[in-house]
This record gives structure tokens, sequence and C-alpha cells, in this order.
């Protein structure tokens, strides 16, 4: 009966707190000179410090998590369980992070990715998702080694492959702050889904790279670590879940779309719904049965599952599911965010403040190397050499007539430049900042902190330092994204809606793959009578949309652009050529 009491207590506390903060937020969005500089996960956070802090000054140390404590021996003691429920409280079990919380959270990511512009933009997306975590995660593991090795961490002297591991978890991003402020300000629909992309992805290859190194962590610790052997098993297992934990989600999703189509559901509109929204966690537990990345999985499951499944499934159903997805998302990052803020205070030691700070900067500088160099070559990729008829007549000019005609044609002006059809896909400098930016910690890191393996005893450290980073970053950074903006002329304003009518009129995703994909896989597992209205609904026709209008939009985008020529900034309203288009894989 005491642990009962002890759980409903808990459970009493946090159920308050959280319809404590909804209500907040409620007048902090009808605030919007007081929301442009506190946003609603900082607001969430600061509530949760203030409780914790009231429990630091008039409760005693009993109240706070202990190394040694069991919480779970019988007590009928009241004062004992008092205790109890406030260790609790200012402990949560790090099982509720990736069981309850994270699932959610990663689906909706997935469910709410708008299909058409993150494939235009998929080559930059996986490039910031893979290859900058990657990029971000050793790089400031590297650079707090070196750090530490000139003996400026003072008194704690972390090994590299718990620096290496720390910077893997800090490498996860959490953009709610800054992709609100997007939202609100109705930003370029390409920004906003290029930093929507990356977060979304970056939060999987992080996860994975985080348990990867975390299992070479603990091998090191019990059986010493042999180099050669460890990081061949490292890759292997990386490589294994990197690719494994994808094709699980889509299989499943496939299967399960199959079911919702040979089996209708549309007549016992409860049971479709309830079986749709078990999809935020089943394919979860399926992929951890299998030894792979559960978050990686329901990741790709919410994607695929737009793509295949709502289809299948009535209109009401997939309206009340899809609200269902945000809402149980939204209370999930807010739990964290609460969590988050009632832990500032529940720990009483650990707080190695040079390393803090080292680490706070590191973290900057690995999310600077993995966004602009990038950026860049990415860029770069997009251009092609091209003649310039304009500088072929400025050199003619110059030589004058001592160039014979033959000549000039066998050394025409030819410089690099991005073609026409290829503008809407490039990264201008201000959307580089932005992104760099983005990169927010948040409650993934956290999240991640909380499992960290203890094998040196230096979770708590690792744990606090974390905390502090992502104070930081939400408290402070993320008030400042609306200054951003306006200060680097971000256009905003923009109807997403109309924008995308326009944007699907004069693209559509083409190419071998997704041809295979439509016709193979899409027809099979989609009921022919749904195929018609799912292309219709996604086309968006608006026989009011007139061609000044949909200039007007296209304009919107030209204006983002940097360029001195202006008429190289124009978006090209044809339709592009097979092959210049990406690939969609299955999950579109």
């Amino acid at each position: 009966m005491a642990n009962e009491h002890v759980i409903s207590t808990l459970l009493l506390l946090v159920v308050s707190l959280l319809a404590l903060v909804l209500v907040l937020s409620k007048g902090l969005h009808d605030r919007p000179k007081l929301n442009a500089v506190l946003s609603e996960p900082g607001m969430v956070l600061l509530v949760g410090i203030s409780v914790s802090l009231l429990v630091r000054l008039f409760a005693s140390a009993d109240y706070y998590p202990q190394e040694d404590n069991n919480t779970d021996d019988a007590n009928d003691n009241e004062e004992e369980e008092e205790i109890n429920v406030l260790r609790l409280l200012f402990s949560f079990p790090k099982e509720v992070f990736f069981l309850g919380f994270l699932p959610p959270i990663l689906f909706n990511s997935g469910y709410e990715l708008q299909r058409e512009l993150f494939f235009r933009h998929i080559k930059a997306i996986v490039s910031f998702a893979v290859v900058g975590t990657l990029i971000s995660g050793f790089s400031t593991g590297f650079i707090l080694y070196g750090v530490g090795e000139l003996g400026w961490f003072g008194d704690f002297d972390p090994a590299l492959l718990e620096l290496l591991t720390f910077g893997a978890l800090i490498a996860a991003t959490d953009t709610v702050s800054v992709l609100g402020v997007l939202k609100s300000k109705q930003v370029d629909p390409h920004l906003f889904n290029l930093v929507f992309g990356e977060s979304a992805l970056n939060d999987a290859v992080a996860l994975v790279l985080f348990n990867s190194l975390s299992k070479v962590l603990v091998q090191d610790a019990n059986d010493g670590l042999r180099w050669v052997h460890e990081m061949k098993v490292f890759v292997m297992e990386f490589t294994m879940i990197a690719l494994g934990s994808p094709i699980l989600g889509i299989i499943f999703t496939f299967f399960t779309a199959l079911i919702f189509k040979m089996l209708d559901f549309r007549q016992h509109r409860s049971i479709e719904l309830c079986l749709y929204i078990l999809l935020m966690y089943i394919p979860y537990m399926l992929a951890e049965a299998f030894h792979l990345s559960g978050i990686v999985t329901v990741f790709f499951s919410g994607m695929s599952a737009r793509r295949y499944i709502e289809p299948n499934i009535s209109p009401d159903t997939g309206k009340n599911a899809e609200a269902i997805f945000k809402s149980v998302a939204y209370l999930a990052e807010t739990c964290i965010f609460l969590v988050l803020g009632l832990s500032c205070f529940g720990y009483i030691d650990g707080f190695q403040w040079k390393f803090i700070a080292f680490a706070f900067v590191s973290s900057l500088v690995g999310r600077a190397l993995s966004i602009y160099p990038i950026c860049i070559l990415y860029n770069y990729s997009l251009t092609e050499n091209m003649t310039d008829p304009l500088l072929d007549l400025e050199d003619d000019r110059s030589v004058g007539s001592t160039i014979s005609t033959g000549s000039r044609s066998s050394s025409r002006s030819s410089t690099r430049r991005t073609p026409e059809r290829r503008k809407d896909r490039e990264i201008p400098a201000r959307f580089m900042h932005v992104l760099w930016f983005a990169g927010l910690r948040g409650a993934v890191a956290y999240a991640c902190a909380r499992n960290f393996p203890n094998v040196y005893g230096h979770e708590n450290d690792i744990v606090t330092t974390t905390m502090v980073i992502v104070l930081i970053n939400v408290l402070v950074m993320g008030g400042f994204t609306e200054y951003l903006l306006d200060f680097l002329n971000i256009r905003m304003g923009v109807d997403e809606e109309e924008y995308m009518r326009t944007w699907r009129k004069q693209r559509t995703l083409k190419g071998t793959f997704h041809r295979l994909e439509k016709e193979y896989i899409f027809n099979t597992v989609v009921r022919p009578s749904t195929e018609a209205a799912s292309t219709t609904k996604s086309s968006y026709k608006s026989p009011d949309l007139t061609h000044d209008k949909m200039m007007e939009f296209i304009q919107i985008h030209n204006d983002a652009m940097e360029g001195a020529d202006q008429e190289e900034g124009i978006i090209v309203v044809h339709r592009p050529s097979e092959e210049d288009e990406t690939a969609t894989p299955p999950s579109a």
C-alpha cells in the first residue's frame, strides 16, 4: 500500500504541474511580446526550476537522489513516503524517457514532414543528419579531449571514450523552440523544412551513435579495449542499426497498410483509431526486440504511415489520429522539459564548471563544423560549367580584333553556376546561419545523458553538464530566434498552404525510383478507390489562384536567395527533367 501511495502521489504532482504549465502556455501565447523572448519550452523549464528551487530551500538533502537509495522497499513511515515521492520526482526513471516520451515525439516528427520539400532537399538533409552529426559528435569529443590533455578541467579527468560518447549525445538537436518561432512567423517553407527535416533525422542518427559508443565504452571498462577489433564492431553495429532500423520501420508500415487495406475498419471508427495510434509504440518495441534502434524505426514508421496507411482509413479517423499524434508528442516534450527543470536542484554535486564551459563552446564549434562546410559543398554540387554570353562579349571588347573567330569559339568564357532548375535547392548564407543557430540541445540530449554509462563514476557530471547546456540553449539562444530572423532579413509572413499549391503545380516528384515505388508499393498497399482521392488531396488544385498570385509566392523564395545577379534567383517554373529530380525512397 505504501508503494501505491507513493506512485499515486507522484502522478498527482506531475499531472498538476503539467496542467499548470499548459495554463501558463495559453497566457504566454496571448502575449506576443513576451513570447518573442521566452519560448514555450523555456517557460516550462522555468516552472520546473522554480519548483525544484523551492524544494531545495525548504527540504533537507534526504529528498534528493542518492546513488545507494532503494525506493522499492515497502515503508509505512509517512515521512519516508514523502521523501520517496520527491526523490522519484527529481530523478525520473530513465526508462520513462525512452519508453514513454521519445517514441511519440519521433513518430510525430516523421508524420508531420512535408513530403515534397523534404525529398526535394533530401541530399542536403541526409548530409546534415548523417555526416553532420558524425562530424559534430566526434569533433566535440576530440576538442574536449585536447582541452583535457592540457589539464584545463582541473581534477575532472574523463576518458576519451567518455568524451566521444558525450559528444554523440550533445550532437542531438532539439529545435522545438526555433521551430515554434519559425512556424509562428511563417518563414520560407524551404528553410522551415530544412531545419525540421535535419532535426528529425539528426535525433535518430545521434541516438544510434550514442548507443553504439556506449556499448564500446562499457566494453572498454569491463574487458579492456582492443581498438582494431572494437572499431570494427562499432562500424558493423552502426551500419546494421543505421540501415536495419529504417528498413524495419518501412516494412512494418507496409504490412500494417495491407492489414488496413484488406480488413476494412472504416465502419468501426473506434477500433480503427485505436489500432492506428498504436503505431506510435509498436515499431519501437519491435525494433528493441531485434536489438535495433527503436527511435529510428518509429521515425520512419511515422513517415511511411502518412504515405501508405492514411489513404486506407476514413477521413475522420485520419484527422482524429493526427490530432492525437500532435497532442501526445506535445505532452511528451512538455514532460521532458518539466522533468529537466525539476532536476536542476536535484543534483547537489556534479557541477564541473570548467568542463561545462568548454563543453558548451565545443558543442557550438562542432555544430558549425557540421553545417557550413556541408552547405558549401552541397551548393557547389548543384553548379555546372556554363557559358556566359555577357562574359564572352566583355572578353571580345578587351582583346579587340587580335583574336580570330576560331580562337574565340574555342575559348568561350565558362563559369560554374547553378542552373535555373536547381535554384530553389540552393542554401544561401542566411539559411546557413539559421541552420547553425537552430541546433539547440534539448529533450533528446538530456534523455541520453540520463542513460549515460556510469562505468567510471562520471554519470552525474555528464547529466549536469548536459542540463546546463540545454538550459542555456533553450532559455537564452531560443529567446533570440526572432531577433536573428529580423537581423538576417529572413522573409516572413508566407502562407505555406498557398505556397505549396503553387509549388506543386510547377514540380512533381519524378524519377525511376519514384515510379517503381508508385507502381509496386503504393498501388499494392493502398486501396484503388482512395488513390485518386489521395492524389487530388496532394495536388491542392485551386481555381482561384491567379497568375499574379502564383508569381508573388515564387518571388517570396527568390527574395531569400543571395547573389549579385538578381535574375539568377528566379525559381524555375518548368517541370524538371527526370534525371534532375531526386529519387524518392519507399517511405515517401
